[in-house]
């Protein structure tokens, strides 16, 4: 497959030109901005109207399941014979185990386990531990920063620290101004 290249663009020859550009390049921000910023009110209102929607539904809701519980409770579930749930309306009602979860005594803290599990004679003590190892990336760039030569060290593995210069355009739009303007547009 042929790499294909970018389309060249005209390169401003001039200081003039050079800012008839830029000011240009700050117009398209601000529209790019400003639609954004219009997309997200509308998305906003839309999500504002399902939720008022959404809420009327489940506040009915609200109150029709526990009535099915106790209604289900109070013998409902005979229709379920044998088992623990049964077909009614197009849905099933029934009970159902929750997935298993650990819970810790009220005054038990998560710390004191930990060190009680690795503390004990246990075979299977490490296996309830979970590690998680990963690269302390600021601490590498601080260690190479300071060169006490860990560099070479790291490079030999692979690692290095690279910083480059990259060219930018701060355009520097007022976003709240912007948002004014979008709102009374």
């Amino acid at each position: 497959m042929t790499r294909r290249k970018d389309m060249a663009h005209p390169v401003p020859q001039t200081l003039a030109e050079a800012t008839e550009l830029l000011q240009d390049y700050v117009a398209l921000d601000r529209r790019i901005l400003a639609a954004r910023l219009r997309a997200e009110q509308e998305i906003d209102r839309i999500k504002a109207e399902r939720d008022r929607e959404i809420g009327q539904y489940q506040e009915a809701q609200g109150s029709w399941f526990p009535a099915l519980k106790a209604w289900w409770e109070a013998g409902g579930k005979e229709l379920a014979g044998r088992s623990r749930s049964a077909e009614l309306a197009g849905a099933k009602i029934g009970i159902r185990l929750t997935p298993p979860k650990v819970k810790l005594k009220r005054g038990v803290k998560v710390e004191d386990v930990i060190a009680w599990l690795r503390s004990v004679e246990w075979s299977r003590a490490p296996q309830l531990l979970r590690t998680k190892v990963e690269l302390d990336k600021a601490a590498i760039i601080k260690s190479v920063a300071d060169s006490q030569g860990e560099e070479d060290l790291l490079a030999e593995q692979g690692v290095t620290v690279v910083q480059d210069d990259e060219f930018f355009i701060d355009t520097a739009l007022d976003e709240d101004a912007v948002k004014k303007e979008v709102a009374t547009a």
